[in-house]
């Protein structure tokens, strides 16, 4: 048969299954059958994009090749001789009868087989090599029907259909396309999502700042078999006699087996009934229902448990249950049991409102095992926009004896936390003023009798009021004004009212400020239960003035082969407060400040109103910072600094040295990144009148990726007496790093020389398997009373399906600055295994 005579045939067959026109096409696409242009098409508003991929290794076998080398190649129609070498096969376009919009659910449907036949609005039998293109699905199998009215597709033999995120394989599927309803038997699949990354979460780890780029989203997959997959919308799959994991076929080193599975990603959330869950083909797990979350967020359910130990509690084990009340507030009730102290009852509950924020933890112990007695803590804070220009704010804390924290918790914030708070402040403000209303008590604690300290003053109440008009008329107007009364079970008490008007005239230009300033401290006290002698009602009235000047100059230079604007910043500042004897005042909330970069320029050598110090000094800085220039980030910055003073201090704390010298102590500080991924923290305080070194600390952080950390810094402080702190000298050292191949090592070693004895060690292991992670991690902890409390942390972690076992994460974060997830690590990342 000739050539002509096949075309003829192929051009009524075309019109048979169509119904529709056809279109004879360019002398290369003789034999091609369509409904539309020898080209397949997009709908208007289709984005190419949106086809998914389909990487030919996760094909079978005899697709494979034909993927490759064609994949939108069009297989021979029925009753028609294959092409020509060179020119394209023959392709059909399937359109639904009720097809009107061009959306997604109407686009154009592509059938490829060996042979097609049937009626295009009825149903289309395809054969052979068969493949189905619509939209983002691609479709291959032996066999395959497809009814346009329902728009339902029947595939059998070696089916394969790849849609967005999801990949599935079997002997035979039955799906309604734009409805995504139908059935997989037989099914293997690959569910792929992208999540957030939890290594972007703020460390509260204190340490030197590292600006690493945010981590991007990652992809999270599952995978599994089942013996039946229903499709039961978009984004929504349940999973009959399968499995779960989110470990590559033939590195299955754990899977969840469950009877059912529901995954929703449209909520992002997974459940389970009858799982058992396995590792390294042993089943240690079995819960009759499971609630898991597919995007790394909490979910409502049971979340996986946690155990320890420790030298104070013993064997410690805890089940949390998380309550998902609703997108803005959740509770989480953690049952703790510990074999030396008993059983627990954790509560946290959270709320975020449009104009409120609460947060809330309580615990509570009925019977201490060693103490035979009840034991509890609460920590309740929350603030609320009462509008109107009304706000409120709520800290209020409370334990039920002092050993509380140093028996019960493993947190160095927490055993070292020694006044409790209980405050209440409402607060108004305006453009130019605010006005405040506080009460403040505290309950103190003194878990040792070696180290006790007194209970501060309760405030019953404070007003505040602060008013502020920048520029009027060239002037700068300020005003504070206090009232406080000031209560003591033991000590004398009394009211202090405090209003300091201020008036500055600032003259700012591009290169150089000077800022004069006066203002009025006026002070009064009415007093009550003072020692005999001593007056009950005090006042008193200083002037004070102030005169703050500095310049700026810049000039570009180059370093290491870039180029950098570098500055060089003196200032000035003359500070004049007459003296007046404070020794018959009492000391409510008063301390000496810390002498540091910020102090050296304040009008107070203390914190509090109970004195203002007498001064004649001069206070001289130097600043340089190192500049890009094309993004003005700082690169580097140094300071010096020192204070002259004409006459001698004379208002002090009791037990206080005063400053005889005319030279206070040299400041010195230093803060930049110093080489690639490398920074410096330096901070001097040094006594040239006896040679000695009041302070001095310096820290180190080499950090070239995420997860991947070493981190070291010494702390000296001589103390005062003043101050009510002893010599401090220490030195603390954390990392993290990749020892071979899958496994990390994790510690922290902060040693004290002052008391020769070990503040906080921590030593751990991590191995990261690809789809799961061990850590095992040892802390040892200095506590503010007894002997140190020793805690052992074990988790097992199943990528993106729960932890098993005690969590180190939050301690980690906490004590080693730039710790990271080492299972949230990119791909690529020097820490990643993937």
């Amino acid at each position: 048969m000739t050539g002509h005579p096949r075309r003829r045939l192929a051009l009524l067959l075309a019109c048979l299954f169509s119904g529709s026109q056809l279109a004879q096409a360019a002398p290369l696409m003789a034999s091609s059958l369509s409904l539309s242009s020898a080209q397949p098409e997009l709908s208007s508003g289709d984005e190419p994009s949106r086809l998914v991929p389909v990487m030919p290794d996760r094909l079978p076998d005899r697709f494979r090749d034909q993927a490759v080398a064609s994949p939108l190649a069009l297989r021979q129609s029925h009753n028609l001789q294959a092409p020509p070498q060179g020119q394209r096969p023959a392709q059909i376009r399937l359109t639904r009868a009720s097809e009107k919009k061009k959306d997604k659910d109407s686009r154009p449907s592509f059938i490829i087989a060996d042979r097609i036949e049937g009626q295009t609005d009825r149903a289309t039998l395809a054969e052979g090599n068969a493949e189905l293109r619509k939209a983002d699905t691609l479709l291959f199998a032996d066999k395959l029907t497809y009814r346009p009215l329902e728009d339902e597709i029947e595939a059998e033999g070696q089916v394969h259909l790849t849609q967005e995120g999801a990949e599935v394989s079997g002997p035979y599927l039955k799906l309604k396309l734009a409805d995504q309803v139908g059935y997989f038997d037989q099914a293997q699949y690959q569910f792929s999502r992208m999540v957030s990354n939890t290594n972007n979460d703020k460390s509260p780890a204190p340490g030197l700042a590292t600006p690493l780029p945010a981590l991007p989203q990652r992809l999270s997959t599952a995978y599994g078999q089942a013996e039946r997959i229903n499709f039961e919308g978009e984004n929504q799959f349940r999973i009959e006699q399968g499995t779960y994991s989110t470990c590559k076929p033939g590195e299955m080193d754990w899977f969840a087996k469950s009877s059912e599975i529901k995954l929703d990603y449209d909520r992002n959330r997974g459940e389970s009934s009858h799982t058992a869950v396995y590792f390294k083909d042993v089943p240690f797990i079995y819960t009759p229902y499971l609630d898991f979350p597919l995007n790394n967020q909490r979910k409502s359910g049971i979340l996986a448990p946690s155990f320890a130990s420790s030298t104070r509690t013993g064997f410690d084990f805890s089940i949390p249950y998380y309550w998902n009340i609703a997108p803005n507030y959740d509770a989480t009730f953690t049952p703790r049991a510990m074999a030396k102290r008993g059983m627990q009852l954790g509560t946290e509950l959270r709320h975020l409102g449009e104009y409120s924020n609460t947060e809330a933890q309580f615990e509570y112990m009925s019977r201490d095992k060693e103490l035979g007695d009840r034991r509890y803590a609460y920590n309740i804070k929350h603030t609320q926009d009462l509008g109107y220009g009304f706000a409120t704010q709520i800290n209020w804390n409370g334990v039920s004896d002092d050993d509380y924290f140093t028996d019960l918790s493993s947190r160095v914030v927490q055993t070292t936390k020694r006044q409790l708070p209980k405050e209440f402040t409402l607060g108004y403000g305006q453009t130019w003023w605010s006005a405040s209303l506080q009460t403040l008590r505290y309950q103190t604690l003194n878990p040792s009798d070696k180290d006790v300290i007194s209970q501060p003053y309760f405030i019953e109440p404070r007003v505040n009021f602060n008013a502020r008009v920048p520029e009027w008329n060239g002037l700068d107007f300020q005003a504070i004004g206090q009232y406080t009364k000031f209560t003591h079970p033991t000590a004398e008490q009394g009211e202090r009212t405090v209003f300091y008007p201020q008036l500055s005239l600032p003259y700012i230009q591009p290169g150089y400020y000077i800022t004069p300033k006066i203002g009025i401290h006026a002070t009064r006290y009415q007093l009550t239960q003072r020692a005999e002698g001593l007056p009950d009602t005090l006042q008193r009235t200083l002037p004070i003035f102030s005169l703050d000047a500095g310049l700026i100059f810049e000039r570009d230079t180059e370093l290491a082969g870039s180029n950098w604007t570098q500055t060089l910043e003196p200032r000035l500042y003359y500070l004049h407060v007459p003296y007046k004897d404070q020794s018959r005042y009492p000391l409510f909330d008063t301390s000496l400040a810390d002498f540091n970069f910020s102090q050296i320029f304040s009008e107070n050598r203390f914190s509090g109103y109970d004195r203002v110090a007498n001064a004649n000094q001069l206070t001289a800085a130097l600043t340089s910072r190192l500049i890009d220039p094309s993004t003005g980030a700082e690169r580097l910055r140094a300071m010096v600094g020192q204070r002259y003073y004409f006459s001698d201090p004379k208002v002090g704390l009791p037990g206080e040295t005063l400053q005889q010298d005319k030279l206070s102590d040299f400041l010195a500080a230093f803060s930049g990144q110093v080489a690639p991924k490398t920074y410096v923290d330096m901070a001097w305080q040094y006594n040239f009148n006896n040679s000695s070194n009041e302070r001095f600390s310096l820290g180190a952080r080499y950090q070239p990726a995420h997860g991947q950390v070493i981190s070291a810094a010494y702390r000296y402080n001589q103390g005062t007496v003043e101050q009510k702190l002893g010599t401090m000298d220490q030195i603390d050292l954390a990392a993290q790093w990749n020892l071979s191949g899958r496994w990390h090592v994790v510690g922290r070693y902060n040693y004290a020389f002052d008391s020769s004895r070990l503040v906080e060690g921590i030593a751990g292991l991590e191995y990261n398997a690809g789809c799961w992670v061990g850590r095992f991690v040892a802390q040892r902890l200095e506590s503010t009373a007894g002997s140190p409390n020793t805690s052992f942390f074990f988790q097992l972690e199943l990528n993106d399906f729960g932890q098993i076992g005690s969590n180190p994460i939050q301690m980690l974060r906490r004590s080693v600055p730039g710790y990271s997830k080492v299972n949230e690590l990119p791909s690529g990342s020097l820490l990643s295994d993937e």
